[in-house]
């Protein structure tokens, strides 16, 4: 079967690994420029400039190997560990964006724990969760790469005669684990809304939140919500009848998948090393300055974070199969063949 037309360089096994690595590849020059000035933290931690910016380098290398010829001579494996490795240490380096992005709507700017303006880590871990993401995205077009036998190079497999499957909800275990992460949010919830109320020893500190920020807490609230059940429930695939216009049309995959991926990993990343620290704390391993102690706040939030991200990356990885398009994969090249014809191969 032939695949003439079909428009592979327009889907995303296509251009990720090309944005990969020019992210990477920027983020990474950017940084050890900043390193040979005098800077020596990455997303706020001491030391990492140098390794960072070497790791991020050696990515964008690695990306490139997935669609240029000279990555045909490097093992898959390699190129797969590779990458993956840059994945997962660019995520793990902005764990700490979700509390940035919590303080800089609640109060519009954005410190360390001395209270210091730290907008270059804030951005730094923005840069770091894009580059974690594409390389998420590389890793997993690298997988639907086939060698080509004509010109020796990687081509993206792409899916012809798409079939998409119905709307329908998740597997009833799917359904439990995404209800449960909507009730994660109610320990973390309900302490803020105890000290937004009035009662003493829930905020650190005698902080008091106001109204307007409460509303602007459970709006947020609300859409976290909203998005974990859109990944369960047949509307999050076919736009329902409350949508007007939009009604009846097929929900783009990556409408929810692009954010869900983004703040996934650093709500479980977070949450879970949260209870960690908590765990220590109350063990006597670590202490807390001053002589405080943990908070009811301090037991809910990591509970509430690390279930919602644990809920949400369950959802996320149901709805990614559920809504995979059904179809014939092809490989597409453009070289000719020895008839002067491309060589559209189908699988």
């Amino acid at each position: 079967m032939s695949v003439a037309g079909t428009r592979i360089p327009r889907q995303w096994p296509f251009w990720a690994p090309r944005a990969a690595a020019l992210a990477a590849s920027a983020l990474g020059t950017g940084v050890l420029v900043g390193w040979w000035a005098g800077y020596r933290s990455l997303a706020g931690l001491p030391g990492t400039a140098l390794p960072g910016g070497l790791i991020l380098l050696g990515g964008a290398i690695a990306a490139l190997a997935t669609f240029q010829q000279c990555g045909s001579r490097v093992p898959r494996r390699a190129v797969t560990g590779a990458i993956w490795t840059v994945a997962v240490l660019a995520l793990a380096g902005s764990c700490w964006l979700l509390l940035n992005l919590i303080q800089l709507a609640l109060t519009g700017k954005v410190t360390n724990a001395d209270g210091e303006p730290a907008w270059t880590a804030f951005l730094e871990r923005l840069a770091l969760t894009l580059v974690g993401a594409l390389f998420v995205a590389t890793a997993l077009a690298w997988r639907r790469t086939e060698r080509c036998a004509r010109c020796g190079l990687s081509h993206p497999r792409a899916v012809v005669d798409v079939r998409r499957p119905p709307a329908h909800a998740a597997p009833r275990r799917i359904l439990y684990i995404a209800y449960a992460g909507c009730l994660a949010w109610l320990p973390y919830a309900g302490t803020h809304t105890l000290g937004a109320m009035g009662v003493p020893g829930v905020e650190p500190d005698g902080f008091r939140p106001t109204t307007a920020v409460l509303v602007v807490f459970w709006i947020g609230i609300g859409l976290a919500t909203f998005l974990l059940l859109g990944l369960v429930r047949p509307w999050g695939m076919v736009f329902p009848r409350w949508t007007l216009w939009l009604a009846g049309r097929r929900v783009p995959r990556f409408l929810p998948l692009v954010p869900v991926w983004l703040i996934a990993p650093t709500f479980v990343l977070y949450g879970l090393g949260s209870i960690v620290y908590v765990v220590l704390l109350i063990t006597g391993v670590m202490q807390l300055p001053n002589g405080e102690t943990v908070g009811p706040l301090g037991f809910a939030q990591p509970l509430s974070f690390s279930g919602y991200g644990i809920a949400l990356t369950i959802a996320a990885a149901s709805y990614q199969v559920r809504t995979r398009p059904v179809g014939t994969l092809a490989v597409g090249c453009a070289t000719p063949d020895p008839r002067g014809e491309p060589s559209d191969v189908a699988l």
